[in-house]
């Protein structure tokens, strides 16, 4: 890393799926951008993690991993007497590999996450013309859990016919409903519901209108619409209504799910836009912690401190813009407010899913009606088809919002999530593991357009990007004053 420039039009602190896309974005529209993460890793909570980084991460003391940052930096610094021989912490136990050529098979995505074929990521990826340097394959089931049992999500009329998940008498009204959905154009009212107006009757009226009982409605709305609880029922129709429409075409697109996911990990994703950024001259600075914001006599930012990467000197550069993740403002109560938190088990197993019909690949969603929860239970699952881990080992993940923040055990909220992946209980094969981790989830308390500091949103518990791209949409309009319109590429990057 040489000298940085004295002024850059926007100024991005950690290097998330969120912020690295907007990095991309701006580079390509000519903007001069700065990126800096105080973590060693493209990524930040959407990066992707090799065995012996998930062991530092989950499994290492806080004065283990200090250790062996004080160890590196010696290393560094050409002190090896500075430095005890060996790891400061314990390593992976043996099936997880016994050197850095078998950790590295592992790349472990910290915020597990599928993407929609047919949603905004994906056309942002083929738009930027990203997907030239990524590969997506396709995800092998969608299921939705009823009474204890995985059902294939019906997306199609004929697949409503068939379908076991509801009864019999509801499959002629749900093969009306999809038949609506796959028909509907905006802009021909003859594909539209007569008595339905998406714009003043709620989701609930729709559903009504449909003849769609409870549970139909709610397997619509929660493996469907991918809402995460039912406060969308009494909101608009409209965007329910398009959330289903993008399932469908995203489903349409490959047959067996709507979803596709990165060969390598998720931590591709952030590395891409980087690189994307780097070609129309982004500057990217890892191991970089923001120090200071600095603002002018108006409160606007006007520059950002941080040390030189490599001469960890204080640097000072000017920007009139500034976007962060809000793990950078912990603490500050004028920034970020805290509105909730999740759990996520991280686990490795040595089987496929029961139900699934032996899966590499799936997601499953247990609707909180099934367990007495408020909250759906998301799980996915990605095998080494996606070269994620090695052969005969099959990541896994739960994730649930945390109802009882005062329970010392917060893991049992997983426990129905557990028991479908058969480790009920706390049961774990000789060459399985499981990773839990508490998130904090946090929101900017204002837009940003006084100060100029835009700051994103946490990853949420579903196993979707779409939430994430809307972010995206979000700062880009709050920072440029315009919806974000993305331009096919004519001409790709430079090769890496």
């Amino acid at each position: 890393m040489g000298d940085f420039n004295e002024e850059y039009d926007i100024v991005i602190i950690g290097t998330g799926l969120t912020e690295c896309i907007l990095s991309g974005v701006f580079g390509a529209e000519g903007k001069k951008v700065l990126n800096i993460d105080k973590n060693s890793y493209y990524g930040g909570e959407s990066a992707s993690l090799n065995m012996l980084e998930m062991w530092k991460k989950f499994r290492w003391t806080d004065d283990q991993r200090r250790k062996e940052i004080e160890k590196a930096k010696a290393e560094e610094e050409r002190k090896p007497a500075d430095a005890t021989p060996g790891m400061s912490g314990p390593e992976p136990p043996q099936p997880f590999g016994t050197k850095p050529s078998e950790w590295n098979q592992w790349h472990i995505s910290l915020v597990p996450k599928f993407l929609m074929a047919d949603g905004e990521l994906t056309n942002v990826l083929h738009k930027t013309g990203v997907t030239r340097y990524i590969e997506l394959l396709q995800v092998g089931g969608s299921y939705v859990v009823k009474s204890g049992v995985p059902y294939r999500v019906p997306s199609t009329r004929m697949e409503a016919v068939t379908s076991s998940l509801v009864s019999k008498f509801q499959k002629f009204y749900m093969q009306n409903f999809l038949q609506f959905i796959a028909n509907y154009k905006e802009d021909d009212t003859a594909t539209h519901k007569k008595g339905l107006d998406l714009d003043t009757n709620t989701m609930r009226e729709a559903y009504k209108i449909f003849g769609l009982e409870a549970w139909t409605s709610e397997f619509i709305g929660h493996a469907m619409a991918l809402y995460v609880d039912d406060s969308y029922l009494d909101k608009p129709a409209r965007e329910p209504i398009e959330r289903i429409i993008l399932y469908v075409r995203s489903m349409a697109r490959f047959g067996k799910s709507p979803y596709i996911f990165p060969l390598h990990g998720l931590g591709e994703l952030p590395e891409r836009f980087s690189f994307l950024s780097a070609v129309y001259g982004g500057t990217y600075a890892l191991n970089t912690p923001m120090q200071e914001l600095l603002f002018d006599s108006n409160g606007q930012v006007c520059g950002v401190k941080f040390p030189h990467p490599n001469t960890k000197e204080e640097v000072t550069v000017k920007t009139k813009k500034v976007i962060a993740d809000p793990s950078y403002f912990l603490g500050d109560s004028k920034r970020i407010r805290h509105v909730g938190k999740l759990i996520r088990a991280i686990c490795i197993l040595t089987h496929p899913i029961e139900g699934t019909e032996n899966a590499d690949s799936a997601q499953i969603i247990i609707p909180a009606s099934q367990t007495g929860r408020q909250n759906d239970i998301y799980i996915s699952l990605v095998s080494s088809t996606f070269n994620v881990c090695p052969k005969g080992f099959y990541l896994a993940s739960v994730s649930t919002v945390i109802e009882d923040s005062t329970a010392s055990n917060p893991h049992l909220e997983l426990e129905h999530g557990f028991e479908r992946l058969g480790l009920g209980s706390g049961r774990l094969g000789d060459k399985e593991e499981k990773f839990i981790q508490v998130v904090d989830l946090y929101e900017p308390v204002d837009d940003g357009t006084k100060d100029h500091v835009f700051i994103s949103r946490s990853y949420d518990a579903s196993t979707h990007f779409e939430t994430c791209t809307d972010d995206v949409k979000d700062i880009y309009k709050r920072l440029e004053g315009k919806d974000l319109v993305i331009e096919e590429r004519k001409e790709q990057p430079i090769e890496e």
